[in-house]
């Protein structure tokens, strides 16, 4: 388990410290940090013969990448994670001749990462297979549909994920469970013979089958993308998941925020960078529900001084869900919209 990310002379941050817990919520204006704090784990986590470019992402070098603001002469990235009982830590120091100074234990072979970035693949015709294996997802969910097919007849990877018995135990089983729970329908995929290629049908509540991709509404194939996903991982994994809410309705974020808190406390380790009250929301309900306690969540505001640099702000929870420490800017955009519209 991630614990803590400690970042200096990164992008937009002089210094910035980052705790995380079972469910972790990043959220702020744009280019304030939340994706940047994504980065460094990636940075730190990815095997490549530059860190800042490899599977996970490719960000340029460090001088495209250092605070510019500060005058930063070199980033340094310190991971601080719990595996099997015990702490560690490993940093890197990034310079600009392209060296890379190393210290600890690295933690990309001691936890799997499901990285899902905002520009997911969304509804196509037909899907790619992976040729890495059955296991791969794609950071863009490129293969998720792949993985589907290649599993669903099977039990879940994670049976501490099962919603519970009364449900199908199959991968497939609970995509469908999750993803008709939320928005109705149910998913297939199989391989096209003689291809490379993976066709998707959908089929709602039981009336018609067969139903492509383009015939249901977008948000239904990014969703059924991150339930996959996620089933994919096993409990002590890390599931980072890039603005969840593109394309999804309202009241389907908030039911996707009960899904993800589910696993949360089933053991995953649940990051998610949003610009939805929806999603916030969604999260403050699962505590007041008791789904999830509010000191196994962590969010973090992210705004700028006034020299544009980096500032992450801790934003408290009490057990109910309701918000101790506000924030200018914290989702409160329908507030202000409905003072001037009111007139107050």
């Amino acid at each position: 388990m991630l614990n803590c990310m400690k970042i200096q002379g990164f992008k937009c941050f002089r210094e910035a410290e980052i705790r995380f817990s079972d469910f972790t919520l990043l959220a702020g204006k744009n280019s304030t940090g939340k994706s940047t704090v994504i980065q460094a784990v990636l940075a730190l986590y990815q095997n490549s013969a530059s860190s800042l470019a490899g599977k996970y992402m490719n960000i340029g070098t460090v001088g495209e990448v250092k605070n510019w603001i500060t005058g930063s002469k070199r980033i340094f990235l310190e991971a601080e994670y719990e595996h099997q009982g015990k702490n560690s830590s490993y940093s890197k120091i990034f310079l600009d001749n392209g060296e890379e100074e190393k210290n600890g234990i690295g933690f990309s072979d001691k936890m799997n990462i499901r990285y899902l970035a905002a520009d997911r693949i969304g509804v196509e015709d037909t899907y790619q297979k992976s040729l890495d294996g059955r296991d791969q997802i794609g950071v863009r969910c490129e293969y998720a549909f792949f993985y589907l097919a290649g599993h669903q007849g099977e039990k879940v990877k994670e049976q501490g994920f099962i919603y519970d018995n009364k449900t199908k135990l199959t991968l497939g089983g609970q995509v469908d469970y999750w993803l008709e729970r939320i928005l109705g329908y149910r998913v297939s995929a199989e391989e096209i013979p003689g291809t490379e290629l993976i066709r998707v049908a959908y089929s709602h509540r039981g009336v018609g089958k067969n139903i492509r991709p383009k015939n249901v509404g977008t948000g239904v194939s990014y969703i059924a993308e991150i339930i996959i996903a996620a089933f994919s991982c096993e409990k002590g994994d890390m599931l980072i998941i890039e603005n969840p809410e593109i394309h999804l309705h309202p009241s389907g974020q908030a039911e996707l925020m009960e899904f993800l808190v589910f696993l949360a406390q089933r053991g995953l380790q649940v990051v998610m960078e949003t610009h939805s009250d929806h999603v916030f929301n969604g999260l403050r309900r699962c505590i007041n529900n008791v789904q999830i306690t509010n000191d196994r969540v962590k969010i973090y505001f992210f705004r700028q001084d006034e020299d544009r640099i980096g500032i992450p702000v801790e934003i408290f929870l009490d057990e109910d869900g309701h918000v101790t420490n506000h924030e200018d800017g914290l989702f409160d955009q329908i507030e202000k919209d409905l003072d001037v519209i009111l007139g107050w």
